[in-house]
């Protein structure tokens, strides 16, 4: 692979030594030909697939960072808000038992995706990000509102900018069933090189989209509150960006990381009762997919 790289960077430089030697047709004609011959004898270039009228899935794992949230808490005999809320992931520690165990794949922050490419560059495709959302226990926070005593003793009150520690009696609160992102993305694919006479293929893959957001959110407010049902609490809207390695043109790995809004404005605090908590944040999600490309056409065009 080595050889081939370096091959490539000949390519640049033949390019650049010629072209400065002349704007001919003549020397034009003789860059062109020395670019192609290198070319042949080393398999790499430019390449489009037609990845027309393909399908591909993935599926792979990821991890994420939050930025800080004001989180609203409102109930029959409290309506509270603590501001600047520190929160971080849960990634699951590598182990291939688990990661690769079809009965526990599902344990870990993972991904998959379906999509569909409308021509060689663009596609469209549905996916499940499903990240974990856990805030951090025993910071100290402000925090304003009203706590009723029917609702605390502890921590009946009133408080306006109060000093407050996020003890686990005081609140828990977490998406860890997870801060499930349930995008449909627009994605461009951008081809940078092949290697290996197109057994592999280099590309940069790029896309947006708007998400529902469906969490299951375990929390405890004054040590009350359950691991709630999976629910519609709110929307998301992100960009991603990445590079995708194509293997034998079916298979890929694909590396990226997508930049996203959350807004949660119904998140459930106990079920179906009229409690409700309220966040917005920004996430950085990063992550890494293994697919397949489901090849209904073959057609290729190989730029030299």
């Amino acid at each position: 692979m080595t050889k081939n790289i370096i091959c490539s960077c000949a390519i640049l430089l033949v390019a650049f030594s010629l072209s400065a030697q002349s704007d001919s047709p003549a020397n034009q004609l003789n860059l062109t030909d020395s670019v192609t011959a290198i070319q042949k004898k080393t398999g790499s270039g430019i390449i489009t697939n037609n990845h027309s009228g393909k399908f591909y899935i993935y599926w792979g794992y990821n991890g994420s960072v939050f930025t800080h949230s004001d989180i609203h808490f409102e109930g029959p005999d409290y309506n509270f808000t603590v501001f600047d809320v520190v929160a971080h992931d849960r990634p699951t520690p590598f182990s291939f038992g688990v990661y690769f165990n079809p009965s526990s794949i599902t344990i870990p922050q993972y991904n998959y995706r379906i999509g569909y490419y409308l021509n060689n560059r663009w596609s469209i495709s549905l996916g499940l990000d499903h990240m974990k959302y856990v805030m951090d226990q025993n910071q100290t926070v402000l925090m304003s509102g009203e706590i009723d005593d029917i609702a605390s003793a502890d921590y009946a009150g009133s408080y306006h900018d109060s000093a407050m520690v996020l003890t686990q009696d005081f609140l828990k609160f977490e998406h860890t069933d997870g801060l499930n992102l349930l995008s449909l993305d627009v994605e461009y694919t951008l081809p940078l090189l092949n290697l290996f006479h197109d057994k592999m293929n280099m590309s940069l893959a790029s896309g947006a989209g708007i998400a529902a957001m469906i969490p299951r959110t375990d929390v405890r407010v004054f040590g009350e509150g359950i691991n709630n049902k999976f629910h519609l609490a709110g929307y998301g809207i992100s960009a991603k960006t990445g590079v995708r390695f194509e293997f034998f043109k079916n298979f890929f790995l694909l590396a990226q990381t997508r930049f996203g809004f959350v807004n949660l404005p119904d998140i459930l605090l106990n079920d179906n009762v009229p409690q409700r908590a309220d966040q917005h944040f920004s996430f950085f999600e990063y992550f890494v997919t293994a697919g397949l490309t489901l090849p209904f056409r073959k057609n290729e065009k190989h730029f030299k």
